[in-house]
């Protein structure tokens, strides 16, 4: 299984929406199956953009991709690797996962998942994911990736 992040740096520098969306699509090329990603991020920082870069990264559709903050979860087909999006906006504490059959998806996942607003069920997370922080200000965005698979 490989697990490498070549080509993008821990921290960097995201000029535009486009560039995140890039860095999204950068990272889909070193995602396996079972993947966890936890991305966090002020609201319209681009934790969005990314996960239409990873969609279009795995073959998807990234023009399907939308913030389900009012669904909470989309899964998406059809690529090298299923996506599972949650957005965790709504999600006051980690028993709110349970409407979501947390446990099972957690399980089960035969695809990449990926979840907004991470931090918000920081002690439900699995121990192997990879961490993504967006920041947003007037001058742009910058994202720093974090791996914490095991062998990486």
């Amino acid at each position: 299984m490989q697990h490498s992040l070549d080509g993008l740096m821990a921290a960097s520098e995201l000029i535009d929406e486009a560039a995140t969306e890039r860095a999204g699509e950068m990272l889909a090329r070193s995602l396996n199956a079972g993947d966890f990603i936890g991305i966090d991020g002020e609201l319209g920082a681009g934790k969005t953009s990314f996960v239409r870069g990873l969609a279009r990264g795995l073959a998807i559709d990234s023009q399907l991709v939308a913030s389900p903050t009012f669904v909470t979860m989309q899964s998406y087909e059809g690529g090298r690797l299923s996506l599972t999006h949650i957005d965790l906006w709504r999600m006051r504490t980690c028993d709110d996962l349970e409407t979501l059959g947390w446990d099972e998806l957690l399980a089960t996942a035969r695809g990449v998942i990926v979840v907004e607003w991470a931090s918000r069920i920081r002690a439900a997370l699995p121990a192997q994911r990879i961490d993504i922080r967006i920041d947003f200000s007037g001058e742009g965005r910058t994202i720093e990736i974090t791996d914490q698979r095991s062998g990486c």
